[in-house]
């Protein structure tokens, strides 16, 4: 559908869409993380300590209890990813918008890379969120679980701030070889 689309009513398109994503997604993203929130102060702050010493059969309860507060906890972490993405993509349509107006146009390639950068330096920082509301309770059932956790997160969040690194050096190159063609366009010969 947006093939067919001109730069100028790409541009508009990108931009409506955007507002409309912004005005959906973040009540939403607001009041999941919120939740977020409250399932961890509730379980950590209350259950665990509520929970010590208890055994159920041969295990314990304090375990019991952060497994059930880390899937629920998964569980809002995931909407909230989904989320998020909707709304850094709605940011990527305005950063383009607000920078190809000053052509009149927004190119799908322009806002593509946009949303790769926003969009991976957004989910870099969910994840670092996440691990800290998961770890507590990951090192409550096994020590090594946090460990492992913050490892595969900081490889994946090296690679994907690496993607949106390249996504964003190819906006800065494509902008830097339009202003040096207007600078030796003036340049008198």
């Amino acid at each position: 559908m947006r093939e067919d689309l001109t730069a100028k009513e790409l541009g508009k398109q990108v931009y409506v869409e955007s507002s409309r994503a912004v005005a959906e997604g973040g009540p939403k993203v607001a009041l999941t993380i919120c939740v977020a929130v409250l399932v961890w102060m509730f379980g950590n702050l209350v259950f665990i300590p509520l929970s010590e010493g208890l055994m159920l059969s041969q295990y314990a309860v304090t375990q019991i209890i952060s497994l059930i507060i880390l899937s629920t906890l998964a569980m809002l972490v995931l909407s909230t990813v989904i989320q998020a993405r909707r709304l850094t993509n709605a940011a990527a349509g305005f950063l383009a918008y607000s920078i190809g107006a000053r052509r009149g146009e927004v190119t799908q390639e322009e806002l593509d890379h946009y949303k790769t950068a926003l969009t991976g330096i957004a989910m870099v920082l969910i994840i670092a969120l996440a691990f800290l509301l998961f770890s507590e309770n990951l090192a409550t059932i096994h020590p090594a679980l946090a460990g492992i956790a913050l490892i595969v997160a900081v490889i994946w969040s090296m690679v994907t701030l690496w993607r949106s690194g390249r996504a964003l050096a190819a906006e800065i190159k494509t902008a830097a070889d339009e202003l040096a063609k207007r600078i030796t366009e003036r340049t008198p010969n």
